[in-house]
């Protein structure tokens, strides 16, 4: 399988930088003691943390904010079911599908009645040239699409997908929020220029999906409009403004006083106090398939040893360390992958809590042992987490020490694992979809991408890359429980999606979709009582 790639992790661990503060609101009023009134001209003021980062092209965009954009002009074939708990395959322009037994042939049987925002109708030939110029732009993303070998179109509304090697993840590839969206042929062509439209796509959109991209200012705002046209669900909001905010205080004063209808994903959980029980406004956690890691270094000397990777991760309290930093934000995580990955929680943590093995190991060192706990400078629960560990640490007399590194520097670990922390707190992470495989392979394979210390089981990737190819359960359970084995990985905590917005929107938690941490705009709803 292609490694998967990681731009989007840099901008996970950098998400609490945040907004420029923008009067932008005349689509509400501020009402006495907080809050706003809800809009009378169909317009639904969202605010974001910070710059999407990179242009809202389907096979460019790897990071965070600009999903929202990407959620609502572009749809695949299936997506991850809104609303849900746990991440399910659901119909989008495709209807229904199968697969033969080898997980190598998947027939689609594509949506009646659809067009693009160009006006021309979707029809199957849209599937190879997304896939195309998916692989001709070869961003981030386009792994996706690396292991198809041919697309057939025996008529206009049936896609024939056949696939290099068997992979029973290729579904939650096509549902993922990066994986491939339908594109317009036609626009595709007329627009190519020298770089496969990607000029063109900056600005403008070739999508079927309920809204249209229609202003795109980076670094201040954006801006999508309905199309008419859409196949699916109508929405009251004619037009969704996205104002960029580089100051958290100045994006939690906007929606103190009403000028954004709300924020998904943007606040830090030290703002809980502030707005969690704010009663002119709604809070809403929501599940995704983010997480909170402890990954330890075996290239080090402190954990050079099985024996002592295991002490420590015994030694720390996943319940009480993410209950007190991260309050209502997220969940101890009780298993080995995501958050309802594996059916019934089988790939249980077996790694309890019990201090009194690393304090004895502890006594064993020489005086003064020296341990680093890092974090990204960018995540304020990670480092809150690393601190906390480090004086119970200390308490035990292990000269411990907490250290911020660089997003950039996090990455270039894998180089040389020697030039990395003892331990490294991840405040925020996640695969890029919802197969346990996406996980697995990401967090564990040294040749993954996200397995910044190199703890490699030459095991675990065999079992890895067996279930990938049957869609065995069993299998991934045992992959988890090999690789707990080595000491190295700890799941901290299943993050939610903090939507705060303001009283008069309805329906959040039905258009919210766990795997893009995001809400569909055309699900929202609006009670004017409020």
């Amino acid at each position: 399988m292609k490694k998967l790639i990681t731009p989007r992790r840099a901008t996970a661990m950098a998400a609490t930088a945040v907004a420029v503060a923008l009067g932008l609101s005349a689509c509400s009023s501020t009402t006495s003691g907080g809050g706003s009134a809800a809009p009378t001209d169909g317009t639904l003021v969202l605010g974001l943390n910070g710059d999407i980062g990179q242009p809202p092209d389907p096979d460019i965009y790897y990071a965070n904010n600009g999903v929202a954009i990407i959620q609502n002009v572009y749809e695949g074939l299936v997506k991850y079911k809104d609303g849900a708990d746990s991440p399910q395959i659901a119909p989008s322009l495709a209807t229904s599908w199968s697969a033969d037994p080898t997980n190598t042939v998947f027939t689609f049987h594509l949506r009646d009645g659809v067009t693009f925002h160009d006006g021309t109708p979707f029809t199957a030939d849209a599937v190879k040239a997304s896939f195309d110029r998916r692989l001709a732009v070869n961003g981030g993303p386009a792994y996706m699409v690396a292991g198809v070998e041919s697309v057939a179109t025996p008529d206009a509304h049936t896609a024939v997908i056949t696939l290099k090697a068997p992979n029973s993840a290729f579904l939650d590839y096509l549902a993922s929020p990066f994986g491939p969206r339908m594109e317009s042929p036609t626009g595709l062509t007329a627009h190519a220029g020298t770089d496969h439209a990607q000029s063109y796509l900056a600005k403008n959109d070739l999508g079927t999906g309920p809204y249209r991209l229609t202003k795109a200012t980076t670094g201040t705002e954006y801006e999508l409009s309905a199309y008419p046209g859409y196949w699916g669900q109508k929405s009251p909001f004619t037009t969704v403004k996205l104002p960029v905010y580089n100051d958290v205080s100045s994006l939690e004063l906007a929606i103190e006083q009403g000028d954004v209808s709300g924020a998904v994903n943007a606040l830090p959980s030290s703002a809980l106090s502030r707005f969690g029980s704010n009663a002119q406004l709604n809070s809403y956690f929501l599940p995704t398939l983010g997480a909170a890691l402890l990954t330890l270094n075996p290239h080090g000397s402190f954990f050079s040893s099985q024996q002592a990777r295991v002490a420590f991760l015994q030694f720390v309290d996943r319940q009480q360390l993410v209950s007190s930093v991260m309050g209502k934000t997220a969940d101890p995580a009780t298993t080995m992958y995501g958050h309802g990955m594996i059916p019934n929680g089988a790939d249980k943590q077996t790694i309890t809590h019990d201090p009194t093995v690393l304090t004895n190991y502890a006594k064993t060192l020489p005086a003064g042992t020296p341990m680093t706990v890092g974090y990204a400078t960018s995540n304020d629960n990670a480092q809150k987490m690393a601190n906390i560990v480090v004086a119970q640490l200390q308490a035990i007399g292990i000269k411990a020490s907490a250290q911020g590194y660089t997003t950039a520097t996090v990455f270039s670990w894998p180089n040389d694992p020697t030039k990395g922390p003892d331990a490294f707190i991840d405040g925020s992470n996640g695969p890029d979809g919802g197969n346990p495989y996406m996980w697995g392979h990401v967090f564990w394979d040294k040749s993954g991408g996200i397995n910044y210390f190199l703890c490699d089981s030459p095991a675990v990737d065999s079992l890895l890359n067996s279930a990938v190819a049957t869609g065995d359960t069993a299998q991934y359970v045992t992959a988890g429980q090999e690789y707990e084995k080595t000491g190295c990985y700890m799941n901290l905590a299943n993050n939610k999606d903090w939507v705060v917005t303001q009283k008069w929107l309805t329906n959040v938690p039905a258009a919210h979709n766990v795997g893009s941490f995001e809400l569909n705009f055309n699900q929202l709803g609006i009670n004017s009582s409020n």
